[in-house]
């Protein structure tokens, strides 16, 4: 198949990363991969591993734009897709209003894809009402695909019937997508070298004969590291041993907010128990090591990125929001918390250490399987090949592609 993303740009990101995984993937299992964007640093990547990319300013804003709507529909008319994934609102508006141009026995068959949740959370609007207008429609999520039929029901109701199964049989159309994880280079069968392990604890020799606690995440309000430093203070009252491995940048502008924690982790005698590390490239390696990876960000469209990434390293993990609670609820059903609506911050906090220490006496086994971005981008492929039919079929064979 020829499968085209839409997707503003290839800057960086979770979204410009999360369409270049899928790209070369794409290109890897045997299909024709391209990418439309307005460029950006992750293009020579996305170009090295047999994909195609072709500039142009997806990115720009405005619900009419004669002379972008020309240019786009040029170059699809050119790249004959069988499949127009449209990634975001935005490029969703783009990728729609071109599609409805092109002639109906020539076009590709238009998928959207919502990702995560627009800022203010709310998927009202003429150009957010776009990603409804799929002939399949992905969600990175349960919650996103409900939040699609909350506020575009009538949308998804046009939507082909070509797909019967799965939980949303009111919406056919409608599915959920999780992102793979690339376990080739997240492998938890690969050890962890000695050398590693030994320049760390040389670096840091007060990790040495600890237990490992993992919060991978920006350093920034809301994403986690006061509610972390709260567990930490509450385990080591009965887990002497634990430690706690805060890993991620401080966001711009949140330096004030990056020394406050430090200083808060020193007043509640944390010194001897938590790490700041800032950003690593080795995280691969953190995930083998830690006993537990948290996600506490209270964000319900939350990625779920790490918890997923930990999960297929082999190590348990625990969530308080997002996408990351639907994959312990399939994966690691352990590190699912009972329903924490309206309870104190103490309480949640409490049922976190709960939890903690219950995997830590003892850790029940990860189920990964069908997470993988091979078994996710093979999952979505054979949703394309249902909605495109015997059409693929008959151009292939016409023109030899496999």
């Amino acid at each position: 198949m020829r499968i085209v993303q839409l997707v503003p740009s290839l800057e960086g990101g979770e979204l410009a990363q999360e369409t270049l995984e899928f790209a070369q993937e794409l290109a890897r299992q045997g299909h024709e991969s391209v990418v439309i964007s307005a460029g950006g640093t992750l293009v020579s990547r996305l170009t090295l591993h047999n994909c195609q990319h072709h500039e142009l300013a997806v990115d720009q804003k405005g619900f009419f734009n004669a002379r972008l709507h020309g240019k786009l529909r040029r170059l699809l008319e050119s790249l004959q897709a069988d499949v127009l994934l449209a990634r975001d609102a935005l490029c969703s508006w783009h990728g729609w209003k071109v599609w409805q141009s092109l002639p109906e026995t020539g076009r590709p068959r238009l998928v959207t894809l919502l990702h995560s949740l627009p800022p203010g959370g709310s998927l009202r609007g003429r150009v957010n009402g776009a990603l409804a207008r799929g002939e399949l429609v992905l969600a990175g999520s349960r919650t996103l695909a409900r939040e699609l039929q909350l506020r575009h029901a009538a949308i998804l109701k046009q939507a082909p019937a070509v797909l019967s199964e799965g939980e949303f049989e009111e919406y056919p159309g409608l599915r959920v997508h999780y992102r793979g994880v690339n376990i080739r280079e997240l492998d938890r069968r690969a050890p962890v070298s000695g050398h590693w392990h030994q320049k760390l604890l040389n670096q840091f020799p007060q990790l040495e004969g600890r237990n490992w606690l993992l919060l991978p995440a920006p350093i920034a309000p809301g994403k986690g590291q006061e509610r972390f430093l709260e567990l930490l203070a509450a385990l080591k009252q009965t887990c002497p041993d634990i430690f706690g491995l805060i890993v991620g940048a401080v966001e711009p502008g949140q330096e004030k907010f990056a020394r406050n924690l430090e200083r808060r982790a020193e007043t509640m005698g944390l010194a001897e128990h938590v790490l700041f590390l800032g950003a690593r490239r080795d995280m691969r390696e953190f995930y083998a090591s830690a006993r537990v990876t948290l996600d506490l960000a209270c964000d319900r469209a939350a990625s779920g990125r790490v918890v997923t990434e930990s999960l297929a390293m082999g190590c348990p993990a625990v969530a308080l929001a997002g996408t990351g609670v639907e994959m312990l609820q399939q994966c690691f059903p352990q590190g699912v918390l009972p329903d924490l609506s309206g309870k104190s911050d103490a309480a949640v906090v409490a049922q976190l250490a709960d939890a903690c220490e219950s995997i830590l006496g003892n850790p029940l086994n990860v189920n990964f399987a069908g997470f993988s971005l091979a078994e996710t981008t093979a999952q979505a492929v054979s949703w394309f090949q249902s909605l495109c039919g015997e059409r693929v079929s008959a151009r292939h064979s016409a023109t030899g592609m496999g």
